[in-house]
């Protein structure tokens, strides 16, 4: 039995550790008051429109053609010109992160939306309809090094009304992370090890 907890040990020292996700960015509009056309983000909230424009409309305002929903981005601005809806994060190499997000159509009745989404270096396209709900989509991305890496939005064409955006966050996603010792880590673990069973035989032998 002491031999099977000296395994036990040695597995919890040796082995890697576990992480649990951790939330580092989220956005779900409602802070904002709706019924902003071309709406420009207060600093504070990092984001960024690039190229165009986009609108924030919702709950409490006149213009809320998805109730329940509190606000949310339509990223086809009323200029004609969707922008690019842009926004930045810390991320530590090594980890694997997950951007969630929540994407509807423009309920318009009349058209598609293509949606580009860019996490990092991962990139992916979104078709809609417009009568489609809101629905949560997904982007994996793991940085090489330690930085700040971009997650953007850009709706195709522009027309005065895309796709809907909402529920934005970004969460590092639980699993094992490499936590190699050093040799010399290895050495004095071992010989604990060694220890703890010399010890635990002398024990034996005393008692037989």
């Amino acid at each position: 039995m002491k031999f099977k907890n000296l395994a036990v040990v040695a597995a919890l020292l040796l082995g890697p550790s576990l992480t649990h996700a951790a939330t580092i960015f989220s956005d779900n509009f409602d802070s904002y008051a709706p019924d902003q056309l071309n709406w420009v983000p207060p600093g504070i909230s990092g984001w960024t429109i690039t190229g165009g424009t986009v609108d924030l409309h919702g709950a409490g305002g006149g213009y809320d053609v998805l109730p329940g929903n509190g606000s949310y981005v339509d990223l086809d601005g009323s200029s004609f010109a969707s922008g690019l809806f842009l926004n930045n994060v810390n991320l530590t190499g090594g980890t694997t992160y997950l951007l969630s997000f929540d994407l509807s159509g423009s309920q318009r009745g009349i058209h598609t939306d293509t949606v580009h989404v860019n996490f990092g270096s991962a990139t992916a396209s979104y078709l809609l309809n417009s009568t489609d709900p809101f629905s949560t989509f997904t982007l994996n991305f793991t940085p090489g090094t330690d930085g700040v890496y971009s997650l953007s939005y850009l709706n195709a064409g522009g027309d005065n009304r895309g796709a809907f955006l909402d529920n934005v966050s970004v969460s590092s996603v639980p699993g094992a992370v490499s936590n190699v010792p050093e040799p010399e880590t290895y050495t004095m673990i071992l010989a604990g090890l060694a220890m703890m069973g010399l010890v635990a035989r002398r024990r034996k032998a005393g008692t037989a």
